[in-house]
């Protein structure tokens, strides 16, 4: 599971509701329903089961969501099946297993897509969109929020709507653009109250308090908060009060620093003990652990019963997600100071602090370089708008200069002319710079992600079936087998050895190991033999290029050589790289259907290819005509 921030994964639980509603039914006589031999009630019976149980006993909505799902199978109900599904993906959702949850959503989503079934799609847009965005992978949940958002509009159902603002709202959040997510959450806001829906309306303030405060203290945050709080309790529900709760802890231990405000201990300190309350009521590891975490902090602060302070650090530890990186550094360095404070012994801080380093080093890497890369930009971003701004009123200064010569009119026409024409250049050049940076960062950002999937299917997935075919090995071998069941065995060894190779496969197609050892001569040489019908040729020498042009190229060649196949339906594809001292050049010809170069067209291919290209400085030409094949060709000059 991926590292997450605390308040953003809590926040977003509220819509996984949206799918079905809780009724307020007996659960014994829905109990009773649901222990049927058959019946379509039965199935409506568990799917109330599971999400009655969502928020207050995550193994039995668990329980209820499979049991639902193998009957379903068994009878071959797709429609139940789709439930099923999506009820396991609130429930993984809702213990934080957010990429588990994206799994059992997609497959609800391909279930109720073939069965048309344009409520429930839209709906699993929704829950999609919430797992990606605990993903970090904004672009995508934006594009399935939107995509909902219409769906809804045209059905002309608010709750919904308002529902998929607030999400809309936090992305932008989590993104860092506040005023975005102020203006759709306001929205969704005045949605809620017209419906009355005072749970959604406080889930919106908790939005609110929650970015509002993510780097500085604001305390027209905190008093989102406090309104999140008061509706939360009103409505009577204790896990979104437990986390209300305890986001106003940690906003007020961090609004300690800030000379404007003075958090009072004793309320900190109230608000947690109730907050740990309902976490131990809940018997949610997770909320416990993030109380235990306020109370070593405020224990730190306040300087009270230091060893009480460690042992609220060593629990929180007990309880954590070891893969949440943010959660595991944060603990250390409680357990870390508490020692320095206690006096012990330097073995025990020295080993605090290594485990602190390895944190903040994974932390440093992988999606948050994906963050930081993200900041980059739009730091670089804002300095080209405030150049382009900057010369765009030093071009109105020389227009007052030109009708204020007078007598020197020609020379200052001339020489506004020239200026003019300079300024427009460089505002050219700067939005072209702003547009290589922004491009760069994508590319950057999924290089880094497909490098890390290869060698998490390569060295995870991989070895685990590497370790399953082993025992069934051992098995076969230890146990005597009838004659029928060896036949059956063997078919199941050489499924699990056709997996193997697929996922060498795939693993080998997102980034293959050549590139990186041997350079792009070997890697490209390797893929076409791979392809039946690919030669590839290689002309001038072979000096290794940069890693990202590298990559880069690679990628593009893959992308030429599926769409000839994909689209072009050719039966022969010619690969060949030319390297010079200052440039290289890709030509990728195919002897397909061709196509008409000039003529408008849906897809996107060809221009994603084109922009990657023109992101190092490249240039793509493509030469095509109906029935007589086509031959794409990238240049790059080197520096």
């Amino acid at each position: 599971m991926k590292p997450k921030a605390f308040c953003r994964s809590i926040v977003l639980l509220v819509l996984l509701m949206c799918g079905v509603n809780l009724w307020a039914q007996n659960l014994d006589s829905l109990e009773l329903v649901a222990g049927q031999p058959s019946g379509e009630g039965r199935f409506e019976a568990l799917t109330k089961l599971a999400h009655v149980y969502v928020n207050t006993d995550d193994v039995k909505a668990a329980g209820y969501a499979r049991r639902l799902y193998s009957i379903a199978k068994k009878e071959k109900n797709r429609v139940w099946q789709g439930e099923a599904l999506s009820c396991l993906g609130e429930v993984k959702h809702y213990q934080h297993n957010v990429d588990s949850a994206l799994f059992y959503f997609q497959a609800a989503e391909e279930i109720f897509g073939e069965l048309h079934s344009a409520d429930r799609l839209a709906d699993m847009w929704i829950n999609m969109a919430l797992s990606q965005q605990a993903m970090y992978q904004f672009e995508d949940a934006l594009e399935n929020l939107h995509k909902a958002l219409d769906y809804f509009r045209e059905t002309k159902t608010n709750d919904r709507i308002a529902l998929i603002l607030l999400n809309i709202g936090s992305a932008y959040s989590s993104m860092g653009n506040m005023d975005r997510s102020i203006s759709y959450t306001l929205q969704a806001i005045e949605i809620f109250r017209t419906l009355g829906d005072t749970v959604s309306e406080a889930m919106c303030y908790y939005n609110l308090c929650s970015g509002m405060n993510r780097y500085d203290f604001d305390p027209q945050g905190l008093e989102y908060g406090r309104k999140a709080l008061k509706l939360f309790r009103q409505a009577d529900h204790s896990y979104y009060t437990c986390c209300a709760l305890q986001l106003l802890c940690r906003i007020m231990l961090n609004g300690n620093n800030d000379k404007k405000y003075v958090a009072h201990d004793d309320t900190i300190a109230k608000y947690n003990t109730e907050a740990m309350t309902i976490a131990q009521k809940l018997n949610n590891d997770y909320l416990k652990m993030r109380s235990l975490i306020v109370e070593a902090q405020l224990g730190l602060k306040t300087e009270k019963n230091l060893p009480q302070t460690h042992r609220y650090a060593r629990e929180a530890l007990a309880l954590a997600d070891t893969s949440d990186k943010v959660t595991m550094s944060t603990i250390y360095e409680l357990l870390m100071l508490s020692s320095i404070s206690l006096d012990s012994n330097r073995d025990s801080v020295g080993a605090y602090y290594i485990l602190l380093r390895s944190c903040t080093d994974d932390i440093g890497t992988e999606e948050w370089k994906g963050k930081m890369t993200e900041m980059e930009v739009k730091y670089e971003t804002e300095k080209k708008e405030l150049k382009i701004t900057a010369l765009e009123k030093e071009k109105q200064l020389y227009i007052w200069l030109g009708i204020a010569g007078g007598t020197t009119l020609l020379l200052a026409l001339a020489f506004f002319i020239i200026r003019q024409r300079l300024i427009q250049q460089k505002v050219a050049r700067l939005e072209q710079e702003k547009q290589l940076i922004a491009t760069q960062a994508v590319l950057d950002g999924e290089t880094a992600e497909r490098t890390r999937l290869a060698r998490d299917l390569h060295d995870g997935l991989g070895g685990m079936l590497s370790v399953v075919k082993l025992n069934l090995n051992d098995m076969k071998n230890g146990v005597s087998i009838e004659s029928e069941d060896v036949m059956r065995f063997d078919r199941v060894v050489g499924l699990l050895d056709e997996s193997m190779r697929e996922l060498r496969r795939v693993a080998h197609n997102m980034m293959p190991d050549s590139l990186t050892r041997y350079g792009l001569r070997v890697s490209l040489n390797d893929f076409c033999n791979s392809i039946p019908g690919a030669i590839f040729n290689h002309y001038g020498n072979d000096e290794r290029l940069d890693p990202k042009l590298e990559v880069m190229i690679y990628r593009t060649v893959h992308e030429l050589v599926n769409n000839a196949l994909k689209h072009a339906g050719a039966a022969e594809i010619i690969v060949q790289m030319v390297q010079e001292p200052d440039r290289v050049s890709i030509t990728v010809q195919d002897d397909g259907r061709g196509f008409d170069p000039a003529a408008p067209t849906s897809g996107t291919g060809l221009n994603n290819i084109r922009n990657r290209v023109g992101s190092y400085n490249g240039h793509m030409d493509v030469y095509s005509e109906p029935g007589k094949g086509t031959e794409v060709n990238v240049e790059f000059k080197l520096l």
